[in-house]
């Protein structure tokens, strides 16, 4: 039989020490408001055997799975798309979309929002989305069909009702990035919807964690996001004049003019923004207009500046010269709570693990108990009481078969662990101390030597080695 040496004592501490938290905020408790995608199937299927969303109360997780909201397939009410509520909210037109929406949890405009988001309307352009867009296929889709008779297909999203220069636009994007009806695209399109447009970053009442006396600072910062930083990307044919923007009441009398004049006239190539590779005259990109400044991008080029997903539906978020999913954006202006993904808008808050939390939601990931001035241990980047780790991971010692604590040292030998301790790590036959010496290991039996082991042998006829 063959020695093997002993392993070595790990001594680093297993723990993260919390940051000092003596004043923990006393906030009201919160219920879960709607239960919107209730029993979803989650996408990560069959990685992940989910029964259904079965959502926590206050994370955006789901209870059977672990994985996040977005990751879900959640179908809001009446099939309505998660990207009207948006546009309907930050583009002034939410009385246009959600007076179908009735679910415990959704916004429903009044008289006082209406009348104020149809005065901003009047001086900003509707976005020109279409949803559930019916189109003949290409040829490419009829010739991997086997047909030559175009059949009609059906969009989840399109980005203008021109079934020309949609063709050519779906064209340009990968196939998993086209909202086929049915198809991995359109999955893939809800699923960036939910993660780059949070309904509770544009709107008080679905942010459920804002202090009443933050609520002003959230208000706030959504006028500015309406009026000053969000913006849909236009899909243009290069060259050629693609839309009128600036005819508008606003626009002074030389802009017009000037637009009358440019209207028709080829402008010629240009750069894409993202890659800097040329765009000719007749190709298909996304143009943005944004105040004075005008970039133009391809299609799959037109990319959130932190995350590089594509940007949903061609919605932006202009900050600092610079596009950004709704996300991100607001990412740069305040900090998100790692445990609800809400915007945290308190001056205080508890900043732990790199992340940042709202008091109340740094809390353990399985019982919820509060771990402010607490310690806790980290699993997959979660934070967990010592209770709920001991209980979900922690090691069990092969002599003793207790569970090794995570301030206790431990001796690792493949998969097999024992306390660093002479108590549980000796000779099964003479109780010599094994740390940092050499020893066999058979049938869960620690051994100094094949002289104890023929000893142990002699004395266990019952038990041989």
């Amino acid at each position: 039989m063959t020695d093997v040496t002993s392993p070595v004592v790990d001594e680093k501490p297993c723990f993260g020490a919390n940051p000092q938290i003596f004043k923990l905020g006393l906030g009201k408790q919160h219920i879960l408001a709607h239960d919107i995608g209730q029993g979803s199937q989650c996408r990560n299927l069959p990685t992940c055997r989910c029964e259904g969303l079965d959502l926590h109360f206050w994370r955006k997780m789901c209870k059977n799975c672990g994985c996040r909201m977005d990751e879900h397939d959640v179908v809001l009410p009446n099939e309505f798309d998660h990207a009207q509520i948006v546009i309907g909210r930050l583009f002034g037109a939410r009385e246009h979309f959600e007076k179908v929406l009735t679910k415990p949890g959704m916004y429903k405009p009044n008289e006082q929002n209406e009348t104020k988001e149809n005065n901003m309307m009047s001086t900003r352009s509707q976005p020109t989305a279409v949803y559930n867009y019916k189109m003949a296929s290409s040829d490419s889709e009829s010739e991997r069909g086997g047909s030559n008779n175009k059949e009609n297909v059906q969009y989840a999203w399109a980005p203008l009702p021109d079934k020309n220069l949609v063709s050519r636009y779906m064209k340009a994007l990968p196939e998993d990035e086209r909202p086929l009806v049915g198809s991995k695209g359109e999955q893939n399109r809800k699923s960036r919807l939910q993660f780059q447009l949070p309904l509770y970053d544009c709107n008080v009442e679905d942010a459920r964690f804002v202090e009443e006396k933050d609520v002003k600072t959230l208000q706030n910062f959504v006028e500015n996001v309406r009026n000053n930083v969000i913006g849909v990307g236009r899909v243009v044919e290069i060259g050629k004049d693609s839309d009128n923007y600036g005819d508008n009441e606003n626009t002074n009398e030389f802009e017009k003019s000037m637009t009358a004049a440019l209207k028709g006239l080829k402008i010629g190539e240009t750069d894409c923004k993202d890659c800097n590779e040329m765009m000719e005259t007749g190709d298909i990109g996304v143009e943005c207009h944004h105040h004075s400044t005008t970039d133009t991008y391809h299609p799959n080029c037109f990319r959130c500046e932190t995350c590089r997903q594509l940007l949903v539906d061609n919605i932006y978020f202009f900050y600092k010269n610079k596009y950004y999913c709704g996300r991100h954006y607001a990412d740069q202006l305040y900090p998100r709570c790692a445990g609800c993904d809400e915007l945290i808008f308190a001056n205080e808050y508890t900043f732990a693990e790199e992340k940042s939390w709202h008091f109340d939601h740094f809390a353990c990931y399985k019982c919820d108990f509060k771990l402010g001035g607490s310690r806790y241990m980290t699993r997959d980047e979660n934070p967990f009481c010592l209770d709920c780790y001991l209980k979900h991971f922690a090691k069990t010692c092969d002599t003793c078969q207790s569970k090794i604590g995570p301030d206790e040292k431990r001796l690792n030998y493949n998969e097999t662990h024992w306390h660093a301790e002479e108590r549980c790590f000796q000779c099964v036959q003479c109780k010599m101390n094994l740390i940092g010496k050499k020893f066999m290991l058979k049938n869960h039996k620690l051994l100094c030597s094949s002289q104890c082991k023929a000893n142990y042998n002699s004395a266990n006829p019952d038990d041989q080695l």
